[in-house]
């Protein structure tokens, strides 16, 4: 990790108080890189990855289309997946509902339905399957 990289991680870490994005953020000079590289690096403690992979979603989720997708399409990126499901109404519609078809499609298809049921978006939650 670099140094602003370490400086970053280390808030993420913390337990509690839960750190405002915007801060977290302000610790960078490039932050959608290095929150990129503490959600592809950091393993301990589980939620540092989590929430800045969550400070992407929601404050870049647009510019990070294809990575948002990867997560979503990712067989071994089912936290990541789910989150961006959690997320879904923090993104543009078009997006969001681009996402939300890949996640019905995907490796992650038992998940998603549960999560886009969920949404304040009719249009998201009218692609749940009936049971």
């Amino acid at each position: 990790f670099s140094l602003e990289t370490q400086a970053v991680y280390k808030a993420l870490s913390v337990r509690d108080p839960e750190p405002d994005c915007a801060a977290v953020e302000a610790l960078s000079t490039t932050p959608v890189q290095t929150l990129l590289e503490v959600v592809e690096q950091a393993s301990q403690p589980p939620w540092a990855g989590m929430r800045a992979a969550t400070c992407l979603i929601v404050g870049h989720g647009a510019e990070l289309a294809p990575t948002l997708e990867s997560w979503v399409q990712g067989p071994e990126s089912r936290g990541l997946a789910l989150l961006v499901l959690d997320q879904l109404d923090s993104l543009p519609e078009a997006q969001a509902l681009d996402l939300a078809q890949k996640a019905l499609a995907g490796p992650h298809a038992a998940d998603a339905p549960s999560r886009l049921a969920r949404s304040q978006r009719p249009a998201i939650v009218a692609l749940v399957p009936s049971p």
